[in-house]
């Protein structure tokens, strides 16, 4: 009995492999990594990041690009999954594994394709890069998103979820320094604000390793860049 079901399980695979070859061959389905096929008219990077990967989503650099709020378009994308997988290269772009802490609310997209795409929302994304400034494409790229967002576009009550995930206190300070930097067109609360305080803890930390940080915020115990400190003074960018 048990060699009959592995015979069987063994022609089905055997069929299964056959097909695959064939619809490709054809030109049908193309070769996305090990195990993986999408039709051929897929060619859109966001819908083979989500759909190449275990419950695939965009983040970090990756999910400002989906929102325009980049400056850089990298020939690269960071994906978040819930099986971590190897990178791979596939027509010219590279789909990296870079998981966050956790998903909260994240966003489903299917209106321009048959295919959805999983996002992190703009309010997660902002946060997730906040925490991982070199993964958002540095300070300068990060900077520009905060300063195109629109009011009302944040939700708070995700922010601080996506913040009481966090690993480090550090990204309270990075949080609170940086979006009352940009408050006047974000719109947060000071209740937001209030709940980052309340957590930064005694300890000191840099905004950012790549950047000179020569002046101390002394409300967020944050070593920052010294013109970053006289925009926020000044209520200038």
């Amino acid at each position: 009995m048990y060699q009959d079901i592995e015979l069987a399980e063994t022609v089905c695979y055997n069929t299964r492999k056959s097909r695959l070859y064939h619809k490709t061959r054809q030109g049908v389905l193309l070769h996305i990594r090990k195990g993986i096929y999408l039709p051929s008219n897929v060619n859109d990077k966001f819908v083979i990041a989500c759909q190449a990967v275990e419950d695939g989503c965009l983040v970090y650099h990756s999910a400002l690009e989906y929102y325009a709020l980049h400056t850089q378009s990298f020939n690269w994308l960071y994906v978040h999954s819930t099986t971590p997988f190897r990178s791979f290269d596939y027509l010219n772009e590279t789909y990296i594994y870079k998981p966050v802490p956790t998903l909260v609310n994240p966003i489903v997209d299917s209106a321009n394709s048959q295919y959805q795409v999983k996002v992190t929302s703009l309010s997660q994304t902002i946060i997730d890069c906040i925490r991982r400034i070199d993964l958002a494409g540095g300070l300068e790229e990060l900077l520009h998103a905060l300063q195109w967002i629109d009011k009302g576009n944040l939700n708070e009550d995700d922010m601080m979820a996506c913040l009481d995930f966090s690993p480090s206190k550090s990204t309270y300070q990075r949080a609170g320094f940086l979006l009352s930097h940009f408050n006047d067109g974000l719109g947060l609360s000071d209740g937001f604000f209030k709940h980052c305080k309340e957590r930064i803890g005694c300890n000191v930390c840099y905004l950012s390793a790549d950047e000179d940080c020569d002046a101390f915020d002394n409300e967020w115990k944050i070593c920052v860049p010294k013109s970053l400190r006289k925009q926020k003074e000044y209520g200038q960018y």
